[in-house]
């Protein structure tokens, strides 16, 4: 259950990134008022949420002394904490979008399914480097991140693309098999090995990711009160991201509580759905605040 879960998780990332091709590939924005709207944007975040964690830091650890120069080291060369890696990947993605959207214009349907090939091939070497040791002397450019997970998400989630539920249910059912089946593999695997994740999982992430994409690409939600929660709470993800890992500090007593009488592997999930939900409360309140919800 925890391999599975870990497994189901490392789609978090690659998901994030189709959902912004979908919503930032399709806008149409000249390059002035692009840097401003959103490359600036995204630096004052990174400049104003590493300050304030390095103030956390800092709080805890005061004998190591406040300097603005170790904040700007943070901010240029490293990370204040180990999470905030992805704000230096995403504003590298941002840096890139125009050149994106001009590329996706001229793409057709057989460009995003030779991006899928070129996965695949980049895939299987990566399992026989694993396997035999060699690695494949070929450099796959275009299934860098930050290029892949838009580009396929802007094609997943065209909106001309018609919606079929029963569709949606097979690619649901697809994502659950595909994950138990590398889950089971990964058992095996560590059983032999005695090591979770030697790597082999980044080979064949992305096809988790497309099918959950897939999954749930077609869902609708009716009624004016379940959209307002569903907009609020997604709204207030990427805020909850940035405090998370302060909010779930305040947690840790569940573990010593609650693995007597659960386990813990059900504690650990009621700690980070814990985490979640006090983070996304706070971030939706705070996010009231007009500056704060132009910032995140």
């Amino acid at each position: 259950v925890s391999l599975f879960l870990a497994i189901l998780c490392k789609v978090a990332v690659p998901i994030f990134f189709m959902i912004s091709g979908v919503t930032l590939l399709s806008k149409e924005e000249d390059l002035k008022t692009f840097f401003k709207k959103r490359v600036l944007r995204f630096a004052l975040v990174i400049l104003i949420f590493t300050f304030l964690q390095y103030l956390r830091i800092y709080r805890v650890h005061p004998e190591n002394g406040f300097s603005l120069k170790t904040w700007l080291l943070y901010v240029y060369s490293g990370n204040v904490i180990e999470t905030y890696w992805f704000l230096k990947l995403y504003f590298s993605f941002l840096l890139i979008v125009p050149i994106l959207r001009i590329l996706v214009k001229n793409m057709e349907k057989k460009h995003f399914i030779y991006l899928l090939v070129i996965k695949g091939v980049e895939s299987v070497a990566a399992f026989i480097m694993i396997y035999s040791g060699y690695s494949m002397n070929i450099t796959f450019p275009l299934n860098v991140d930050i290029i892949f997970f838009p580009l396929i998400g802007y094609w997943f989630g065209c909106p001309d693309k018609e919606e079929k539920p029963a569709k949606n249910w097979v690619f649901v059912i697809c994502c659950f098999l595909v994950t138990a089946l590398l889950t089971i593999w990964d058992t095996l695997y560590f059983r032999r090995v005695g090591a979770h994740f030697t790597g082999k999982e980044r080979a064949y992430t992305w096809i988790i990711a497309c099918l959950f994409f897939l999954s749930l690409r077609g869902i609708r939600v009716n009624g004016k009160r379940a959209q307002k929660i569903v907009t609020t709470l997604g709204g207030a993800v990427f805020g909850t991201y940035l405090i998370e890992d302060a909010i779930r500090n305040q947690f840790e007593f569940l573990y010593p509580v609650l693995i007597p009488y659960i386990g813990r592997i059900s504690t650990s999930i009621v700690f980070v759905l814990a985490s979640a939900l006090t983070g996304l409360a706070i971030i939706s309140v705070i996010r009231l605040i007009p500056f704060v919800r132009k910032l995140i």
